[in-house]
């Protein structure tokens, strides 16, 4: 392929899944220049891969399996790193992005208390879904934040789809389990 139209396609392949790639990572770091910069990673390793990708998936799957492997490489150094830091549990998380949540669980025609009590359950689902192991936290990204199917988040993280609903099914416990606790917590 010649080095103009390579790279012409590949401008088109960023514009159609830029904002995909950058909301399935910002998920997974809940940090937005972290985000950035490991999208950024994400499709500078593509283009220079493109000519190996062999098209057996499409190309939003491969470019989702390379930012999962980034992400999941990145986080780990940092957690080596930091071993040592101590993280509060009860303190607050900076989410950034608790308003695209709230567009999905909130109705607005509900009395006012309604409304604060939904708009504290997201923010509390929010923190239990970052709280999840990494690969909790990512079949539960991609299955009910971004929508893929189980075959699609397969070939993503590159495991059996029995691994997938296995996981997915474990993560939903995890999070039922914390979020009953929240409910039958005394006001």
């Amino acid at each position: 392929m010649a080095d103009h139209q390579k790279q012409q396609e590949f401008k088109r392949i960023i514009a159609d899944n830029y904002e995909r790639v950058y909301n399935v990572v910002y998920r997974l770091t809940s940090d937005a220049e972290e985000a950035a910069d490991l999208t950024q990673d994400t499709f500078v390793n593509a283009y220079r891969a493109w000519d190996s990708f062999r098209g057996d998936s499409q190309v939003y799957t491969w470019l989702y399996r390379i930012a999962i492997n980034l992400t999941k490489n990145r986080l780990e150094r940092q957690r080596r790193i930091n071993r040592t830091e101590v993280v509060s549990l009860d303190a607050p998380l900076d989410t950034g992005d608790d308003s695209e949540i709230y567009v999905d669980v909130i109705d607005e025609t509900l009395a006012p208390e309604r409304l604060a009590e939904n708009r504290e359950l997201a923010q509390v689902l929010a923190r239990s879904v970052e709280r999840l192991r990494h690969d909790y936290r990512e079949v539960i990204i991609l299955r009910d934040y971004q929508g893929f199917s189980y075959n699609e988040m397969a070939d993503i993280l590159g495991c059996s789809l029995e691994a997938v609903k296995s996981r997915l099914f474990r993560a939903r416990s995890v999070l039922r389990e914390r979020l009953e606790e929240y409910l039958n917590e005394e006001p």
